[in-house]
């Protein structure tokens, strides 16, 4: 790659000394190039003056312009051949540039100035010719040059400048196709450039534009590419689904799989090996991070593409979906000054957002707050929460700073990743001697799985019984496409296992199925998937009495979340055909995700 800079480099650079050369014979021509020369006498030389005025001015300056124009297109056409690559430079620019150089030395031996001039124009003209029709045999429709279209193009332009309005489509041949550009992504700029220039020559980045923007448009995190023997299957992860597209040929996949290789930096002729590199893409106002990772596969390869997804800042927990009840409930355990209050969620479903609302949400003026956190796993900083870190790479827990915490006299301590069971004893030890209330997370389907789990990790269920509080836990689940959902009556049977009253819900909602009469007309809004966006379920599990006697007797799952009915606990079940009822979510989407 350096090498084909340096190339690029010499290549432009080998045209500034003939131009400039070409240019100082001109002014000598046009100056040479006189009308009538008056005749010396020898005799009287010294003393001879003439009127004047000899030269051809307004021949000087056609000839000037027809250099000038000959600069432009030639210094366009060495770049031109640069970025397309599919003709050789050292070949087309000798011809574009001795032709009219070598025809301009010839017009001085001709005594007819528009024959010479006609010459010249033709030097210029012809090899322009040729080139572009040359290059445009070998490049998309869409990169073609002085087509009808382009010449529309450049009237446009040329008329918007001026203040006329004209609409046109952008002719940058890097920016045709879809509204989507891809660069590299690299602290070093050198580096970055030269990936650049590498995928842009490969004849696949323009597909690769078309799968990505296929992808963002549909508001995708990510999407996964398995290459078979003779088709490539896409998958696109959209509202934390995966749904399946449209097939690609190997033809087309393959080449914009290299182009999206080299943009991050990997090798694009390697299938087998794990790789892994950025990019960035940028639509809509948008620069998005993005993250292509590459693993050969029985059947062939496969590809992941992630997005880094926008952060949605949410103030409150009914932005987040919290029934107004459960959050008086909740606000309620986090007034308290003393308990052990636990955040739970399985992987990707909101854990984070839950926990910086709930910080948002609660008095950090007339309380003391502190947290713990990982040098290298730091969450979003909210005001008025200090925070101590550990090093787990020399091999800190949090055990081996709460001894420090704990003397700063905190009301509230919130330490999110309970790593071991010397940490959550300290905790328990210290909340029995002083009044504190922790606020912690753990990956876990609900509220008697968190509780295990803690438990799993080696501490007493006595001890832990005395000064747990509540968990809270969470879910995300896809809303239906308001404009694109349709009303059904259920069956009695079917609100009779949901334990609905008959005549209480008159209709349930659903994603509207295809036409099969007009299968190309779909939703504008969520393009035929039926969902669009996500909210949360909440199962907020207090612990009282009964969930304390079965913790210190028999801390087995069902027993727990019975204990926790008695107690007053309405669980996700419950929570989600709240959703279906109001028609929020559709039946099917809450059974796949109380199935996860």
């Amino acid at each position: 790659m350096v090498a084909l800079l340096l190339r690029r480099s010499l290549a432009r650079r080998s045209l500034i000394v003939p131009a400039v050369l070409v240019g100082v014979v001109f002014l000598s021509a046009g100056l040479l190039r006189a009308e009538t020369w008056p005749e010396y006498p020898l005799k009287s030389v010294p003393q001879w003056r003439g009127a004047g005025f000899y030269l051809s001015w307004w021949k000087i300056f056609l000839c000037w312009l027809l250099f000038l124009c000959w600069v432009r297109t030639t210094n366009w056409i060495n770049i031109d051949l640069q970025a397309i690559d599919v003709l050789d430079y050292r070949r087309w620019n000798p011809i574009v540039f001795g032709t009219f150089f070598g025809t301009f030395l010839l017009t001085w031996i001709i005594p007819y100035f528009w024959l010479a001039f006609a010459l010249l124009v033709i030097a210029y003209v012809a090899p322009l010719a040729v080139y572009v029709i040359s290059r445009n045999a070998k490049v998309p429709n869409n990169e073609r040059v002085l087509t009808p279209e382009h010449l529309r193009y450049c009237f446009a332009v040329a008329a918007n400048k001026v203040g006329i309005k004209v609409a046109y489509e952008k002719r940058d041949p890097h920016r045709a196709g879809p509204p989507l550009m891809l660069s590299a992504s690299h602290p070093d700029e050198r580096t970055a450039t030269a990936r650049l220039l590498t995928a842009r020559q490969m004849p696949g980045l323009l597909a690769a534009r078309e799968v990505l923007y296929d992808a963002v448009s549909n508001r995708a995190s990510a999407i996964m590419l398995d290459f078979g023997a003779s088709a490539v299957a896409v998958n696109l992860m959209i509202d934390g689904v995966w749904i399946q597209r449209e097939a690609l040929e190997r033809d087309t996949a393959d080449p914009a799989l290299e182009a999206l290789k080299a943009l991050g930096g990997l090798n694009p002729q390697d299938r087998q090996s794990r790789q892994q590199g950025p990019f960035l893409a940028e639509y809509d106002d948008n620069r998005l991070q993005a993250t292509l990772a590459t693993q050969g596969t029985a059947k062939g390869e496969r590809a992941m593409i992630q997005f880094e997804q926008k952060k949605i800042h949410f103030k409150t927990f009914q932005e987040l979906g919290m029934r107004p009840k459960m959050e008086e409930d909740l606000r309620r355990l986090l007034g308290g000054d003393q308990g052990f209050l636990l955040f739970a969620a399985p992987p990707a479903n909101g854990l984070r957002s839950m926990v910086d609302v709930t910080l948002h949400c609660t008095d950090r003026l007339t309380r003391e707050f502190t947290a713990v956190e990982e040098e290298t796993r730091r969450y979003e900083a909210v005001e008025n929460v200090p925070v101590t870190t550990y090093k787990a790479a020399d091999g800190q827990t949090p055990a081996d700073i709460l001894p420090k915490v704990f003397r700063t006299l905190p009301n509230v301590i919130v330490i999110r990743d309970l790593v071991n069971a010397k940490t959550v004893n300290m905790l328990i030890e210290d909340m029995l001697l002083e009044p504190r209330l922790v606020l912690s997370t753990i990956r876990a389907k609900d509220g008697a799985e968190a509780i295990l789990r803690i438990a799993s990790l080696g501490v007493p269920a006595p001890q832990l019984a005395k000064v747990l509080g509540g968990v809270l836990s969470v879910r995300l689940i896809r809303k239906l496409c308001d404009s694109c959902k349709e009303a059904y009556q259920p069956t009695p049977q079917v609100l009779s296992q949901l334990g609905i009253p008959e005549g209480r819900v008159q209709a349930f909602y659903r994603p509207r199925p295809a036409d099969p009469e007009n299968p190309k007309e779909i939703c504008k809004t969520c393009f035929g998937i039926g969902y669009y966006g996500r909210t949360a379920i909440f199962e907020l599990m207090p612990v009282g009495e009964n969930v304390r006697k079965v913790l210190q007797n028999t801390p087995q799952p069902d027993y727990l979340r019975a204990a926790a009915r008695k107690d007053g606990m309405k669980n996700l079940q419950e929570e989600g055909i709240l959703l279906v009822a109001k028609g929020v979510t559709s039946l099917p989407e809450l059974m796949r995700v109380l199935k996860q």
